[in-house]
């Protein structure tokens, strides 16, 4: 949790968002949020689906998750607070996105870190400055969610990834396993009521099934 302390003054206050279609409960701490259509739910996840969209991304390779979001996020809010071409600011949205590969034991992994850019940069993004910041487009795509409380940290994305990895397995659902994302939607100040998640990229129609068969 160390990172989350790290970086208080330059998340508060800072978030929300607009790319897809209904804006989800959980986006209230900011002004734009990568919104999605509800296709299913169950008891053990959600099926979304969001459109196309663009982010700004750096890579981190470390032994440790926490440090890799720490280091990342302050990449991509250096190139949020102006550090790009035209000198500008662009408001912070919402969720913060890590890719996380899906590797057994421990070791250097590769995370990459996203920020979704606002509507009006979504054509067309300011160019960054700092040559490991760069853009990704995501796909239409649809995403298996698994949503908790408290802390985007190693131990919790863990055992939820690894309970909805397990839940889809148990419903015949496909899904790409070599990875998966955290997204963390509050700031640092906010220590209730928190919103998290875990996704699995969707392969194929995806379903939500009432009980395992």
């Amino acid at each position: 949790m160390y990172w989350s302390g790290l970086i208080i003054f330059v998340f508060l206050g800072l978030t929300e968002a607009g790319t897809s279609y209904t804006e989800p409960a959980h986006c209230r701490e900011g002004k734009e949020c990568f919104n999605y259509d509800l296709v299913c739910e169950n008891p053990d996840y959600e099926v979304r689906h969001y459109n196309a969209s663009k982010w700004a991304a750096t890579n981190v390779t470390s032994l440790f998750m926490e440090f890799a979001s720490y280091q990342g996020f302050m990449k991509l809010f250096k190139y949020i607070q102006g550090k790009n071409e035209e000198g500008k600011q662009i408001d912070m949205t919402t969720p913060v996105l890590l890719k996380i590969p899906q590797s057994e034991g421990i070791g250097f992994k590769n995370y990459i870190i996203h920020f979704l850019l606002p509507a009006e940069y979504q054509q067309s993004p300011l160019a960054p400055i700092d040559t490991d910041v760069y853009f990704i487009d995501f796909p239409e795509m649809n995403a298996y969610v698994k949503s908790f409380g408290g802390w985007l940290l190693t131990l919790s994305s863990e055992i939820y990834s690894s309970k909805l990895k397990q839940q889809l397995n148990n419903a015949s659902q496909l899904f790409d396993s070599s990875y998966y994302y955290g997204a963390c939607y509050n700031s640092p100040m906010t220590l209730v009521d928190r919103h998290n998640e875990v996704w699995y990229i969707a392969e194929g129609t995806p379903a939500c099934p009432t009980a395992a068969p």
